[in-house]
């Protein structure tokens, strides 16, 4: 991907309104969310009794998607907005998950689950509302560190603003306008993939794959065990 012409605009980092979280959690993400989960199971080739944390669960979906697909996992997620994780917990009952998704309200400055090492670490479209990416990358690496892999994926930031919204059209032409509004502006808020790298380079010195891996995400894989 060619370098962006415009600068990144920051959006608000949380979804902590009722009416936005409700919209999100309405929308359609069969498509990135199982493209997620199959992505993952091609860089991982063994997720049997794996104990996953999941940064920035959201609304669930993800969660419940991967421990569907790996079944004897267990998925430990946080969140910061408070309407997400109650849609979240909503979702997980009526799968009949809540023994296996275990979620905490926190930020990642509070260093959620300091007490637990994980198999492996997942996150899907969360960097793009991070401003403080530093404290973003030094909890992933830093868990990680303990015996584990990570898995990213996120929005990758287009070329021009023609091009961001021509991406809403192609993907969010039926969904609600708060979906499109919130689109719009993760596009515009999204890093680039060499953005990505520089800030990796100020916290870790491991070897990754970082790569676009559609018109719109990029995925960045470690296995620090390997």
């Amino acid at each position: 991907m060619k370098k962006s012409v415009f600068e990144r605009v920051p959006e608000k980092e949380l979804m902590d309104d009722v009416a936005q979280a409700t919209a999100y959690a309405n929308a359609n993400f069969e498509e990135p969310h199982e493209f997620f989960v199959e992505l993952l199971n091609s860089y991982v080739s063994n997720l049997k009794h794996s104990k996953l944390l999941d940064i920035g669960t959201g609304d669930g979906d993800i969660a419940i998607r991967v421990a569907k697909k790996f079944n004897d996992s267990s998925i430990y997620g946080f969140d910061g907005s408070l309407p997400m994780l109650d849609l979240a917990k909503r979702k997980i009952n009526e799968n009949n998950l809540s023994e296996r998704i275990h979620l905490k309200h926190s930020l990642i400055q509070d260093i959620p689950y300091k007490e637990i090492s994980f198999d492996g670490i997942i996150c899907n479209s969360v960097l793009h509302h991070i401003n403080d990416t530093k404290s973003y990358w030094n909890y992933v690496i830093n868990k990680a560190k303990e015996k584990s892999w990570f898995f990213i994926m996120d929005l990758a930031r287009p070329n021009s603003i023609s091009q961001v919204e021509s991406l809403v059209t192609l993907y969010a032409k039926n969904e609600s306008n708060q979906l499109k509004l919130d689109f719009y502006n993760s596009l515009l808020a999204a890093y680039t993939i060499e953005e990505v790298k520089l800030q990796l380079s100020q916290v870790y010195d491991g070897e990754y794959e970082i790569l676009m891996v559609s018109d719109r995400h990029f995925i960045v894989f470690s296995d620090m065990f390997a």
